[in-house]
């Protein structure tokens, strides 16, 4: 820990962080213990747990989380670990069970993680002492957040920001259609870094600048978005955007397409019907984000969701996630290929930069380098990230507990 408090005292604002955050497994393990086993972390929808026994699990680092459908509609999360003899429950990544079953000596657990039976136990065995651990859950406009963490922070202020902007979508009602998972030759946080700035988009992404004007920083899109915002207000849709200025840990947003484009497509043309309470097509573009792991874009006719989860110190798992309006049918109001495309090239584009950024900070002569001023969003991510690593080595300090 002394050593992660002077790497954090050797950071130099508005620059690059030193190699050490992005390949060092000391780093990683502080990460761990300070950040995602802490924090809210995004696990995904309640429309993917349309019915009874309905469950998902998130695996993070040697956490592994249980989110599950109740017979009464609830939504609870335990720790996926049998209070037996400690195996992994739920060995597949989603499904649905009447109840959860050890695969080992068979305890069998209630959805809402009460002990139903422990076969051939003694009599003075109280099952009652014995339901599964909780991991917290909080249900953001169907959108599933946990947290590992004994006391996880308040959840207001995300809740209360990022709820205006997610209600007209109705998402405990959207459909997911497709679903894609990417493991990455790069740390986690050069991802979250890559989708922080457009400074890199008019050099590599050609079909996202055909979509947003000004996402090529060369063009001014504020009259643009000026004649956009009055319609936005008359649709009762959010448009203050919510700066991560402050050291929190969000942002939410709302920007135009480029004039004649009315959808995240190739052509600009919808390709769904759309969504939620949504009637036409001129929403414009939706950003969420609420670190370390939630992006969201979303346009009038789909959502499309990243989610990161660190392996180890140089790779990761980015898991996508494309969601219409429930009520869609593929092959008639959609075609995955044509609805998914236009994400699908924007990402690869993106994992080549993350994965080539990570040769080139293992370099020898790799040092921090100065962001320009259109990486400002980079620094506030940096901000977030530094401060809640200093607050919990201050933490551990305060309680005696460095090692």
């Amino acid at each position: 820990m002394n050593n992660m408090s002077a790497l954090l005292s050797s950071y130099k604002h508005g620059w690059s962080l030193a190699q050490e955050f992005y390949t060092s497994a000391e780093v990683l393990r502080s990460e761990a213990d300070l950040i995602w086993k802490q924090v809210w972390l995004f696990a995904g929808f309640t429309c993917e747990l349309q019915h009874p026994g309905d469950y998902f699990t998130y695996n993070v680092f040697n956490q592994s989380a249980i989110i599950i459908r109740d017979d009464d509609g609830a939504i609870h999360a335990h720790h996926n670990t049998c209070r037996h003899r400690g195996s992994v429950i739920c060995t597949e990544e989603r499904g649905n069970e009447p109840t959860l079953k050890c695969p080992y000596h068979h305890w069998v657990y209630e959805k809402n993680g009460n002990l139903k039976n422990a076969r051939l136990m003694p009599e003075n065995f109280i099952k009652e002492d014995f339901g599964l651990h909780r991991v917290h859950v909080h249900v953001l406009e169907g959108i599933i957040f946990i947290s590992f963490a004994r006391e996880p922070p308040d959840f207001f202020q995300e809740t209360r920001d990022l709820a205006p902007y997610l209600e007209p979508y109705n998402l405990d009602y959207a459909k997911v259609v497709f679903r894609d998972r990417y493991e990455l030759d790069a740390n986690w946080k050069l991802i979250g870094e890559n989708f922080r700035e457009c400074y890199h988009c008019g050099p590599v992404h050609i079909e996202y600048c055909h979509s947003v004007i000004g996402a090529n920083l060369v063009e001014d899109r504020q009259e643009v978005l000026e004649a956009h915002i009055p319609v936005w207000i008359e649709n009762g849709l959010a448009v203050n955007t919510i700066e991560q200025t402050n050291g929190s840990g969000h942002y939410a947003t709302r920007y135009p397409l480029r004039p004649g484009f009315q959808s995240y497509s190739l052509d600009g043309k919808p390709v769904a019907p759309p969504i939620g309470r949504h009637k036409t097509y001129d929403s414009g573009v939706v950003g969420l984000i609420n670190y370390p792991n939630f992006w969201m874009d979303a346009v009038t006719d789909y959502i499309w969701v990243m989610r990161i989860t660190p392996i180890d110190a140089l790779r990761s798992v980015v898991d996508l996630t494309w969601l219409v309006d429930g009520k869609a049918e593929e092959g008639k109001d959609y075609d995955v290929d044509r609805l998914t495309e236009f994400w699908k090239i924007t990402g690869e584009q993106d994992w080549h930069l993350c994965e080539n950024n990570q040769r080139g900070i293992l370099s020898e002569r790799y040092s921090s380098g100065p962001m320009s001023p259109f990486e400002m969003d980079v620094v506030h991510f940096h901000e977030w990230y530094l401060n809640i690593l200093r607050s919990g080595i201050l933490k551990k300090e305060r309680r005696g507990l460095t090692t």
